[in-house]
C-alpha cells in the first residue's frame, strides 16, 4: 500500500531513523557539481535547489569546480560540517570526483546525497554503494526542502518513505528503498536560479558571434520528443514546461544590469517546445540569441525570422543520416530534411553557426549506415565554414527505449558506480564498438569538422590522411596522432608550439568551452585568431 504524501505540518520525527548528524544539525548545506575542463555552463540544477532550500531557512553554498578542487572541498566540509552534502551527478568521467569526494564526506559522518540525471536514472544501484546515503530522484527543489527539514529535525514523520522523490536505505538492513516519484513542478516560477551564490558569474560569459558577454539561461524544462537514446524519455517523460515570460524577462534584465550581458544562450534541452509563444518571447527579450532547434523547423520563413531576431548560432541534434537508424531511434525525422534545413540556414542566414551533433554506434547500426552519416557530415561541412559537425558514440542508459535492445546485443552494465565513470561520448561504450577506434574517430572529427582546422601547405599530406581515414572509416594504427602527442610531450614542445601557432588555424570556441587540437597541452591561446 502506498505511503501517504508528506506534509510539512503534521508529521512526527523518529530519531532512530536519522543520521547522527541531525542531532546538532547545521543550517548550512553544501551543493557541488564537478564539471569537466571544457564545460562552463552554470550549474543550474543546484542553483535552483539552493533557492528552494534557502526559502525554508537553510544557508546554501554552491561549488562548481573541476576535480582539482576535491581536496579543498573536503577540507571545507570537514571544517564547516554542513547538514548534508548534495552531489549533482552526470554519467561519465565527471562521476569519478563525485565518488571520491562522497567517500571522504561519508567518512566524516556527514550525509551524502546524490541527485541529477545519473542518480535519477539508477537510484537503487547508486544506493548499493556504502558511501551514498540518499538519492533525490528527478526535480530536486521540493524533495530537497522536505528532506532537509526532516534531517534537521524541524519537522517530524515516521520514516523517510513519506518523502516523495527520495530514495534511501532502510535502517534495519541498509536495503535501498524507493516508493514513488514526485509530481513535476507546475509553476516553475516558484524557484529562481541563484546566480548570487556562484563564486564568479563572469566565468560563465561566453562569446556568441561578435558578442563577448553572452550568458546561458534556462527558460524551460523537458523535451516533447521521443528519441530512444535520450535520458529525457526517462527523466522528463516527454513533458515540456516553461517559466512565465515575466520571470524570464526579469531574470535577463537583472543579468544585464549586474553583468553587462549582451546576448542570451537559451540552454534548454529544446527551446521551441511551443513554437509561436517562444518566438514571441524571443522577440520580447530583443537580444541576440542562440539555442536548440530541430531541422524540421528550418523552413525559409523560420530561418529569416531567426536572422531578423539576432540569432548567432544554433545546436541541431541531427543524430544520423541513415533513415533506418533514425527510425530505430524514433527520431521522427526524415533524412531529406537534414540537407534541406541546414541548406536553408546557410542560404538565408549565412552568418548563423550551425552546431550539428551526430551519434554513431547505435544498436543494430551497420557500417554502410555509419558511412551515410560520415558522407553527410562532409556535405554539410562543405556548405559553409559556419557548419560544424560533432560526432559522439552511443551510451546505453537504463530505462531508455533502446536499453532492452542494447542488453539483447550483449551490452553488460557496469557492476558499480566506478564502472559508469568509464562511459564517455568519445569512447566505445558497447561491445560492438572498438574503444580505441572510437577515440580516434572523435579526435579526427574534432580536428576536421568541429574545429574546422586548416594548416600550412606543408601540412597538406597530414590533412589528406585524416580525410582518407574518415572517408574509409579506418581508425586503426593512428600513428600520426601518436606522433603528434609524442612531439607535444617531447623536449621539442616549445618549437612545436611555435610552429603550430603559425601554421595551423582552427575555430577553438564552441558553445560549451574550447576544443584544443593539442593547444591546451602546448599552452597556446588561439583567441585572437579563432574568428569568434
Amino acid at each position: 500500500m502506498a505511503q501517504p504524501m508528506l506534509t510539512l505540518q503534521d508529521v512526527q520525527v523518529s530519531p532512530d531513523s536519522l543520521p547522527q548528524q541531525a542531532s546538532d544539525a547545521s543550517d548550512t548545506i553544501f551543493l557541488i557539481n564537478f564539471r569537466n575542463h571544457r564545460d562552463m555552463y552554470p550549474p543550474f540544477g543546484i542553483m535552483y535547489v539552493a533557492d528552494a532550500l534557502e526559502q525554508v531557512g537553510f544557508n546554501c553554498r554552491i561549488f562548481h569546480e573541476t576535480e582539482e578542487y576535491l581536496e579543498e572541498f573536503v577540507a571545507q566540509v570537514a571544517e564547516e560540517r554542513p547538514l548534508f552534502v548534495g552531489f549533482s551527478t552526470i554519467t561519465g568521467p565527471q562521476l569519478q570526483p563525485c565518488i571520491d569526494a562522497s567517500k571522504r564526506v561519508h567518512e566524516l559522518g556527514i550525509p551524502v546525497v546524490w541527485g541529477g540525471v545519473h542518480a535519477t536514472i539508477m537510484p537503487m544501484d547508486v544506493l548499493k554503494e556504502e558511501y551514498v546515503d540518499f538519492v533525490i530522484v528527478n526535480e530536486g527543489e521540493e524533495t530537497a526542502q522536505e528532506f532537509a527539514l526532516l534531517l534537521a529535525g524541524r519537522i517530524s514523520q515516521r520514516d523517510w518513505s513519506t518523502v516523495a522523490g527520495l530514495a534511501y536505505k532502510r535502517a534495519e538492513d541498509g536495503m535501498p528503498m524507493f516508493f514513488r516519484e514526485r509530481s513535476f513542478i507546475q509553476d516553475l516560477d516558484k524557484y529562481y536560479p541563484r546566480w548570487d551564490l556562484l563564486a564568479d558569474v563572469e566565468a560563465y560569459l561566453i562569446p556568441s558571434g561578435p558578442y563577448t558577454r553572452a550568458i546561458p539561461v534556462y527558460i524551460s524544462r523537458g523535451c516533447p520528443f521521443r528519441c530512444g537514446f535520450c535520458y529525457n524519455e526517462v527523466v522528463m517523460k516527454r513533458t515540456w514546461r516553461q517559466h512565465s515570460d515575466e520571470f524570464i524577462i526579469n531574470q535577463i534584465a537583472w543579468l544585464k544590469e549586474n553583468y553587462g550581458v549582451d546576448a542570451i544562450d537559451y540552454a534548454d534541452d529544446y527551446l521551441f517546445g511551443r513554437i509561436k509563444p517562444m518566438q514571441r518571447l524571443v522577440e520580447k527579450i530583443n537580444m541576440p540569441w542562440s539555442g536548440q532547434v530541430r531541422v524540421q523547423l528550418l523552413k525559409p520563413e523560420f530561418v529569416q525570422w531567426m536572422n531578423n531576431t539576432g540569432c548567432q548560432w544554433v545546436n541541431i541534434g541531427v543524430e544520423s543520416a541513415s533513415q533506418e537508424v533514425l527510425d530505430r531511434m524514433t527520431k521522427d525525422q526524415d533524412t531529406e530534411q537534414i540537407i534541406w534545413g541546414i541548406g536553408n540556414l546557410v542560404r538565408y542566414a549565412p552568418h548563423i553557426e550551425a552546431n550539428c551533433s551526430f551519434i554513431v554506434g547505435m544498436p543494430e547500426e551497420q557500417p554502410h549506415e555509419t558511412k551515410e552519416t560520415f558522407d553527410t557530415i562532409e556535405t554539410l561541412s562543405d556548405m559553409s565554414e559556419n557548419v560544424r559537425c560533432s560526432v559522439c558514440v552511443y551510451m546505453p542508459y537504463p530505462g531508455t527505449p533502446l536499453w532492452p535492445k542494447a542488453l539483447e546485443m550483449g551490452y553488460i552494465p557496469p557492476e558499480n558506480q566506478e564502472g559508469w565513470c568509464e562511459m564517455d561520448l568519445n569512447r566505445g561504450n558497447t561491445p560492438w564498438i572498438s574503444d580505441d577506434e572510437a577515440q580516434v574517430m572523435c579526435d579526427i572529427n574534432d580536428i576536421l569538422f568541429v574545429g574546422r582546422s586548416q594548416g600550412h601547405w606543408l601540412l597538406r599530406p597530414y590533412y589528406k590522411l585524416l580525410r582518407w581515414r574518415w572517408q574509409n572509416q579506418y581508425f586503426s594504427h593512428y600513428w600520426e596522432g601518436a606522433l603528434k602527442m609524442r612531439l607535444i610531450h617531447s623536449p621539442l614542445k616549445p618549437l612545436i608550439a611555435w610552429l603550430t601557432k603559425r601554421m595551423v588555424t582552427f575555430n577553438q570556441t564552441t558553445h560549451k568551452g574550447t576544443i584544443s587540437e593539442g593547444a591546451e597541452l602546448l599552452g597556446l591561446d588561439y583567441s585572437e585568431q579563432s574568428g569568434d
